[in-house]
Order: C-alpha cells, then sequence, then structure tokens
C-alpha cells in the first residue's frame, strides 16, 4: 500500500504498488464504514492480498487480505512519518498502470530496514535517490552536471549539481551536502546511518529532491 485517502461519504481510495501492473489506484466502497472489514488492512506500509476487478474504467475492490503489517515500524512516530513520507513520495513518480519490479523491491527494503531502526531521515534521503535512480530520472551528484567542476555548485531541479560557470542560479549547496547525497545514493539503504549529515542539511537535502517533477502518467496499454 502507498497511499489512502477519503472520497466521497463513505468511500477510500488506494493506492498500490503491484508486482504485475506498478501503481494502481483502487477504490474501495464503503471502507470507512464500521462493518467495513478493510478499515486497518488498507493502510499505507501493509502489504496486502487484493483481488479487484474494472467497471467502467475504474478499479474497484473486491477482497483484501492483510500479509504484513509491519507492526515495529508503526510504533515509532519517526520511523512510520518516513515511510509514509518515502510512499507518497512514490505515489508522486510513479507512473500508473506500468510494471516497476525494481522499485518495489526497493520499497520493501525501505520499510524493512525502517523496522530494523535505520537512522528515519538518513534512510528516506537515501530511499528518495535510489528511487528517482531506477526511474531513470535521478539527479547528476558527482560535481556539475556540464563541466565535471567541484566548486561553486548550485542545486538544478531537472538535474542535479550546476556549477555558476555554467548557468547555476540561487542558493551554493556545501560539500559535505551534496557529497553525502552522493553516498546515499551509492550506499544500501542498510548503511544510511554512516552517512553523517547536520538535520538542517538532511532536511535541506529532502527539500531538494520534493523539487524534482511528478511523473506523467504514462497509462495503460
Amino acid at each position: 500500500m502507498l497511499t489512502a485517502r477519503d472520497v466521497q461519504e463513505t468511500d477510500r481510495l488506494v493506492q498500490v504498488l503491484s508486482e504485475r501492473e506498478g501503481k494502481v489506484a483502487i477504490l474501495v466502497k464503503r471502507a470507512r464504514r464500521m462493518e467495513s472489514p478493510y478499515g486497518a488492512i488498507l493502510e499505507p506500509t501493509n502489504y496486502v492480498e487484493l483481488i479487484y476487478y474494472v467497471r467502467e474504467g475504474a478499479y474497484l475492490l473486491k477482497e483484501a487480505h492483510l500479509l504484513k503489517m509491519f507492526a515495529q515500524l508503526r510504533a515509532d512516530v519517526a520511523a512510520l512519518g518516513a515511510a509514509l513520507t518515502g510512499l507518497a513520495f512514490a505515489a508522486e513518480r510513479l507512473p500508473e498502470g506500468v510494471s516497476e519490479p525494481g522499485v518495489l523491491e526497493l520499497v520493501g527494503t525501505f520499510l524493512a530496514e525502517l523496522e530494523r531502526e535505520i537512522p528515519p531521515r538518513a534512510g528516506l534521503l537515501a530511499f528518495e535517490l535510489k528511487l528517482l535512480s531506477l526511474l531513470g530520472h535521478g539527479p547528476h551528484l558527482a560535481g556539475c552536471v556540464r563541466c565535471g567542476g567541484e566548486e561553486a555548485l548550485t542545486w538544478s531541479p531537472d538535474e542535479g549539481l550546476l556549477c555558476r560557470r555554467c548557468g547555476g542560479e540561487g542558493e551554493e549547496l556545501s560539500p559535505p551536502l551534496w557529497r553525502g547525497m552522493r553516498m546515499l545514493s551509492r550506499l544500501p539503504l542498510r548503511a544510511a546511518g554512516r552517512v553523517k549529515l547536520p538535520e538542517a542539511e538532511m532536511e535541506r537535502a529532502l527539500e531538494l529532491l520534493g523539487r524534482f517533477p511528478a511523473s506523467t502518467s504514462r497509462g495503460r496499454p
């Protein structure tokens, strides 16, 4: 489960990441009624088995069964916050109806490592960097994207690092910040805690990644 939001008076729209179809939005009728069996099942971070059907172009839920809940992760406020933020980031950038097995594996690893208590913010930053790379538009972090220089580097929302001489604008990034991002993009998620960035720099890096445009849905073939 990636995200869930309430629609109409009693329904809920959930976004799931499936092995066969990638990101799919499924409408769950009467999910918010007291008698609904799906209230606790259809929560972001849960692994679920779903049976759904299509009616007039809409995906509708028929059955749902909980496979894994990540109870320890959900008991940790910081870890849960990182998980929900990461899943929402993925939901915004994944096209609909396109199988993404690498992303599915990455999401599972991200949730498992958060439950094993990797630092939540470092884990989130590493996850977002790896996700963008898997989708083919990760930021260039090995010096300036045009000349390779490492001086006076700024952030280009569409490319990554861009130096002043090559047209970079805005606030310059400190070497510890962009080098930390580069390390997190290369290290396995379980090693995210090795990168020691001040909290303010970590939040700055997450804010920079948030500027990357959301993916335009390519739709189902």
